[in-house]
Parts: structure tokens; C-alpha cells; sequence
């Protein structure tokens, strides 16, 4: 067993392959501009970035390939997830790309200001609630030490009280396989069949049933990943106060949610639930009350190093692309309350207006029939359910952007696509509108870079190029299926956003 692998239980463990959406600089803009926090970076292509546990590189990758002129920084813990990022970079020729071994046990600020420049935003996911008090200490040393002031934390955590479900879970699950043989993803499966079990039998303190079911469902589609999450000693949720608390050491303050739907009382809470949140002792913190009424076991928060308000005079100004085909699109936003929508005729006033290309929230709001909707009740409608995103720049059309996106994606595909379809986890195809990705599956990941080597759009001649060596006629006509579905979905989009 190695040092630390000792002192971090699972570190060791191959983690799961996924693109974390919520890093898109065009997306973080707009979670801030609607919590009225200002950040308005004086240069959009020239950002340093820094990804803390950055995994095997999927989020870093695709950021560094999307902004030819950003510094992107992975650091991670394990030399496997980092061989592999920096292999990943070199194939897709990501020269500003780099990723880092390192262990922030111990870190003071002297320790990050000599391996580290100065950042403006920092993605730590994952990683707080899962490492012992030492790491999370030398976290906020590297952060008081390094992230610049007006800079982002987006930070991925489970919370409290949504998480206290899991927690005798998580226990289980480390007790059931601590002792077993094997490789990790073999001891993975035993402990599922001991939950299995006690699920059959039945327990009062394991979660309720849908969320179980995810869990043996995520585990059984990937077993690492079931060893990485819940095989350590220091799997520990927080509430958003005491993270919040630990934070204000680097001089960081909340900034808002990174999807802002989830920061909206009025839309998550019934109106007993608000009326009786109105009524709790005003000492109390604000986002333990909000907290109380929520069923989420992860919160994604932002917080900023001196945070100034003003976001919302920003909003108007943000412009927004259609993701998808408009013809097919579903404005319905679940929410905690019950299932948001817009009326028919709001929802087909703004599908015409940005099927004829980008719009300004501002734009939008002026439409007619719109007037009784605010900007963020356009923009949450919107970008949470993913028909339209917002921009951060214009798509160059530029060849050598072009290629740059080509060569990552198809490496991304090389590497990922198999195991990402496996377990259904997120992958992107390089954006540069976005200044990120677009959020995409494997498979559909595939299609675009069978696109951009110049198959043409066609379900035939695209399902052959993604399997040539499949002969079963059945299987190769589901095949043919849904790529025509997925074309139908969003050729136009990726066309219109430079995608391919």
C-alpha cells in the first residue's frame, strides 16, 4: 500500500471519466450575474485556471482546447490520472495545458506560490468531503496564496442535510469491503451484493429507495468508481455554513449557486415551505434554512475572493444560442415544488426568436408576450434545461481552431467514449463559443468527430464509420436509429455553434 493511498483510503483507485458543465466560463457568468455577484474578467482570453483532483483530465482537457489563450493547471493526486491527462494533452497538442502530481497534505502558502502562478478561477469537485482535515487545510492555503483577487472557487461537494442519508451508507459500504479480496472493482460488486442484500431485507437507515437505486445502478456500471467515491475512511458532508466558514480563511465569500435554478426559493420551495422559512429566527444562516427543505445530496457553489455586487446590471447583455432543435425542444425545469414551464406561447416566442440565431437575454425580455418574465426567469428557463446556453464568444470560424478541437475530441473518444457510454457519464465536444464544451454523451461524441473528419451527415455512412466491424442487422439498424435521432436533435446546433 503506498503512503497514499494510506492516508486517503481510495486515491488510488481509477476515477470515472466525466466533463463538469458547470466550469464553462460563459455559464459561470451567468449563475453570478443572477445572484447579483460581478465578475466581468478584463480579458476573456487570457484566464488562468486551476483544476484541484483534476481526475483523469476530462474537464481540463476540454477547457485548455476551447481557449487557446488560457493557462490551464490540473493537479491530482495520483501518477495514473496524470500520465494519462498528459498523454491525452499530447495527442490533442494542448501546449498550454499542464498537469501536476501533487498531495496537499501539508501545503502551506510558501508550498503553492512556489509550484503555482497566481489563478483566476479554481474548479475543486469532488474532493473537499472526501479528504482528511490535512487536505483541506492546504486547499485553503493554495487558495489564500494563489487565487487572485476577484477570482472563482467553484466548488462540488456533498452536503448536509441532503447527504445525512448516506452517511451510515458510506460506512457500510467501507466496512463491507475493507476486509474483502481482490481488486478494487471486485471488492466494489461484493459490497453492492451486501447492500443488495440488506436492502432486500430491509434497514430504516439506508436512503430512500430512488436514491439507492442510483447508487447500485452507478456502482454496477462502474465499479472504480463505486471504490473511489465511498472506499475511504474521510468520506465526511458538510453544510454549506461550515464550508462556507472554512473558505472565509482565503478571504473567499459565497458568490451563488453554480446552477441558479437550485438558488431560487420561489421555484424550488412550496408556499408553506417559504412562508415557514420566513418565520425561522433571522440568526439563523440563510442557506441551512434553504437547505432544511431540499432533497440534494450535492451542492455546487461559487465563491469569490471579494465579492462585489452589481451582477444583475450585466444580465441583459448576456446572449444565448439555441443547444438543440428548436422543433423538439422541452422548456420543463424539475424542480423540488413540482415541474416548471412556461406557457405554450412564451416558450414558442422565444424557440423563434433564437432559431434565428443568438439573442440577448435583453432582446428576448423585450418580446412580445414576455413582459411578465424576468431576465433570470428567461435565463434559468433556458440554460437549466439545456435549449439554449450561454455564449462567451463568438465562434472564430477559424481552420486552426477548428483542428485544435478535431484533435481533442477525437483523443477524448479514443480514450473515454467506451467507458463514458458504459456508465452513462458526461463527456463534451470542444466549444469555443462556450469557452468550454458542449455537453454530449460517448456515442455522441463519436458522431461528431467522425463529422469533423469529413464523413458526411448521414445515419448509413456514420453508423459504418462508428462500427465498421458490426454485422448483426438488427443491432446496427438500433444503431442507424439513433444517430438519425441524434442529428435530428443537434446537427443544426453544433453547425451553428462551430461544433463541426
Amino acid at each position: 500500500m503506498t503512503h497514499a493511498t494510506a492516508r486517503y483510503g481510495a486515491a488510488h483507485v481509477r476515477g470515472m471519466v466525466d466533463f463538469e458543465s458547470a466550469a464553462s466560463p460563459a455559464r459561470l457568468h451567468l449563475a453570478l450575474a443572477i445572484a447579483d455577484t460581478d465578475w466581468e474578467p478584463r480579458d476573456r482570453d487570457r484566464l488562468t485556471v486551476l483544476d484541484i483532483g483534476c481526475g483523469r483530465g476530462t474537464t481540463a482537457l476540454l477547457l485548455a482546447a476551447a481557449n487557446p489563450g488560457w493557462d490551464v493547471i490540473g493537479l491530482d493526486l495520483q501518477p495514473a490520472h496524470v500520465a494519462e491527462a498528459r498523454e491525452i494533452a499530447a495527442e490533442a497538442g494542448l501546449s498550454n495545458l499542464r498537469v501536476i502530481e501533487a498531495d496537499l497534505a501539508g501545503f502551506d502558502e510558501a508550498c503553492a506560490a512556489r509550484l503555482l502562478p497566481e489563478v483566476d478561477i479554481v474548479i475543486c469537485r469532488g474532493v473537499w468531503t472526501s479528504v482528511p482535515d490535512v487536505v483541506r487545510q492546504g486547499i485553503v492555503a493554495l487558495l489564500k496564496s494563489r487565487l487572485r483577487p476577484g477570482g472563482l472557487v467553484l466548488m462540488g461537494y456533498n452536503a448536509l442535510p441532503g447527504s445525512s442519508g448516506a452517511i451510515v451508507l458510506q460506512r457500510l459500504l467501507h466496512e463491507a469491503a475493507r476486509g474483502m479480496p481482490g481488486t478494487e472493482p471486485e471488492r466494489s460488486r461484493r459490497a453492492l451484493a451486501v447492500l443488495q442484500q440488506l436492502r432486500e431485507i430491509g434497514s430504516p437507515y439506508l436512503p430512500p429507495p430512488k436514491v439507492l437505486d442510483g447508487i447500485i445502478g452507478l456502482g454496477n456500471a462502474s465499479p472504480a468508481y463505486m471504490a473511489h467515491e465511498w472506499f475511504t475512511g474521510f468520506w465526511r458532508p458538510v453544510f454549506h455554513a461550515d464550508l462556507a466558514k472554512d473558505l472565509s480563511a482565503a478571504r473567499l465569500e459565497f458568490g451563488g449557486p453554480a446552477w441558479a435554478s437550485a438558488g431560487m426559493a420561489d421555484l424550488q420551495l412550496r408556499p408553506q415551505q417559504q412562508q415557514i422559512r420566513k418565520n425561522l429566527p433571522e440568526w439563523m444562516h440563510p442557506e441551512t434554512t434553504y437547505d432544511l427543505f431540499l432533497e440534494r445530496r450535492v451542492r455546487t457553489d461559487i465563491f469569490v475572493r471579494g465579492r462585489r455586487p452589481g451582477g444583475r446590471r450585466r444580465l441583459g447583455e448576456i446572449r444565448f444560442a439555441m443547444a438543440g432543435n428548436p422543433d423538439h425542444a422541452t422548456m420543463r425545469l424539475p424542480t423540488q415544488a413540482g415541474q416548471a414551464a412556461l406557457p405554450e406561447p412564451q416558450q414558442r416566442t422565444l424557440l423563434e426568436a433564437l432559431a434565428r440565431g443568438p439573442r440577448t437575454l435583453a432582446e428576448l425580455a423585450a418580446l412580445p408576450g414576455i413582459e411578465d418574465l424576468t431576465l433570470p426567469d428567461i435565463a434559468v428557463m433556458l440554460a437549466d434545461t439545456n435549449t439554449a446556453l450561454p455564449l462567451w464568444r463568438d465562434p472564430s470560424n477559424d481552420t486552426a481552431m477548428s483542428a485544435r478541437a478535431a484533435r481533442c475530441n477525437a483523443a477524448l473518444v479514443r480514450h473515454f467514449a467506451v467507458e463514458a457510454s458504459a456508465a452513462n457519464s458526461p463527456l463534451g465536444a470542444v466549444c469555443e463559443a462556450f469557452g468550454s464544451a458542449f455537453p454530449i454523451s460517448g456515442t455522441n461524441l463519436a458522431i461528431v468527430v467522425a463529422l469533423q473528419s469529413g464523413v458526411p451527415a448521414d445515419p448509413d455512412l456514420l453508423a459504418r464509420d462508428l462500427a465498421p466491424d458490426l454485422e448483426n442487422a438488427e443491432t446496427l439498424a438500433a444503431l442507424r436509429k439513433e444517430i438519425d435521432r441524434t442529428l435530428a436533435l443537434y446537427l443544426g446546433a453544433w453547425r451553428a455553434l462551430g461544433v463541426v
